[in-house]
């Protein structure tokens, strides 16, 4: 037998070669290289997830950083702007403070305070408001000045000026106005 293998011509002896040379080729590829190549295709995919996964942390953390940045900012104003609203048990006070700024006016006042609206989704409400002043013009002025100038916040819808009264007119001269009066009508709001 040994001698038959042995008288197998050339031809067959590099075809048989070429054949089992193959056949470990194909079974290095389909064992090896195959679960290999799917393997590291796998961990690609791992890998640029994770790398997603820690962008988007990072970007989180962030914004966090910036977002406790902006609060650090913005916390002093918070006094500043919870002065904004007037405190519904404070009601006589800002009645009050209305009244002493007429007075130091000189200013007639009458105040009319509506009925609260509460707001959706907000911890305030809407209370409107009607001023009715009389004074004359300079002082009508300086009263809205300080009116201005208060700390709550008075969001004016209409201004009505009209004359109270008259002094009588000279040959020449046109009549003027002694008095006016003015109606506000502005929202306040109230927590």
């Amino acid at each position: 037998m040994l001698i038959n293998i042995l008288k197998i011509d050339l031809r067959k002896k590099i075809i048989a070669s070429v054949l089992i040379f193959l056949a470990v080729i194909l079974s290095l590829i389909f064992f090896i290289v195959i679960p290999t190549v799917k393997e590291i295709k796998r961990m690609g995919h791992e890998i640029e997830a994770q790398r997603i996964d820690l962008e988007t942390k990072f970007l989180k953390g962030q914004n966090l950083k910036q977002l406790t940045k902006n609060l650090n900012e913005i916390e002093p104003n918070l006094i500043k702007l919870d002065q904004v609203f007037i405190n519904q048990n404070k009601e006589l006070k800002f009645i009050t403070t209305l009244e002493q700024i007429a007075n130091a006016n000189k200013v007639g006042q009458k105040i009319n305070l509506g009925d609260s609206q509460p707001l959706e989704n907000q911890i305030y409400k809407k209370v409107p408001v009607q001023l009715f002043t009389q004074g004359n013009f300079i002082n009508q002025l300086n009263y809205l000045l300080e009116l201005e100038s208060l700390n709550y916040y008075l969001n004016i819808k209409s201004l009505e000026l009209s004359p109270a009264g008259v002094i009588a007119a000279e040959a020449d001269k046109e009549a003027l106005p002694v008095n006016l009066k003015m109606l506000i009508s502005a929202d306040t709001y109230w927590k």
